[in-house]
C-alpha cells in the first residue's frame, strides 16, 4: 500500500479547516504532534489526519466535496 504524506495546509485543505486551526490544536497538546517532520515542516501521515478529522468533527470525505461551495 503506498502510504501518503502531507504537509499542513494539504491537511487543512481536505479537511476544509485553516492551517492555524490545526496548529494551534497541536500546540496547546490537544492533538499530538506528527511523529515525522522535514526540513522543520509537519509531515502528516494518514493516521495523523484520520485523528485531526476526528478531533475536529469532520467527516474526512464530506470535506473534501463541501470545500469547493464555499
Amino acid at each position: 500500500m503506498n502510504e501518503q504524506n502531507l504537509l499542513l495546509k494539504d491537511v487543512a485543505a481536505l479537511l476544509g479547516l485553516k492551517p492555524y486551526q490545526i496548529t494551534y490544536k497541536i500546540s496547546v497538546g490537544l492533538i499530538p504532534e506528527p511523529k515525522l517532520r522535514i526540513s522543520n515542516k509537519r509531515i502528516f501521515k494518514p493516521a495523523d489526519v484520520e485523528r485531526i478529522a476526528a478531533h475536529f468533527g469532520v467527516d474526512r470525505k464530506t470535506a473534501k466535496d463541501k470545500r469547493g461551495q464555499r
